[in-house]
Parts: C-alpha cells; structure tokens; sequence
C-alpha cells in the first residue's frame, strides 16, 4: 500500500504533464491546469527520473513561497 505525503504547502494544483525536456542536471515539466493554463517547474533529471514523470501523467504542482514579486511598466 502507498503512503500519503503530508505537506505543509496549501497551494496543490492538479494538473497534467503536458511536455518533458530533460537535461543532463535539470529538467523542464510543463503542466496543464484547468482554464487552459500551464505551470513550468525546472527540476532535477534525477527527481524527474525517480518519480518517473512521463507525458499524460496526473501530478500535482506545489507552490511554497515566502515572497511573491509583482511588477509594472
């Protein structure tokens, strides 16, 4: 049986991966949200590896931050 992970980050957004582009350090995943939208991580290879992420696979990004910048023209 699974374990679930328990997080401290309320910002869970159900997606799916859309597109993978990996690198010998860091990876690419693009993530389809609801409304058409989509969220960009850079991880590592390693991580994308382990979790073995693949197109069409339903994932979660989890967004944590302490600081959130807003800018203007």
């Amino acid at each position: 049986m699974a374990k679930t992970m328990k997080i401290s980050a309320r910002n869970q957004i159900m997606g799916t991966v859309k597109t993978i582009k990996k690198g010998p350090v860091s990876t690419e995943v693009v993530i389809s949200i609801t409304g058409g939208n989509e969220i960009v991580s850079s991880i590592t290879t390693y991580s994308a590896e382990k979790m073995n992420l693949r197109e069409g696979l339903k994932v979660y990004a989890i967004v944590k931050a302490s600081e959130v910048m807003v800018g203007t023209d």
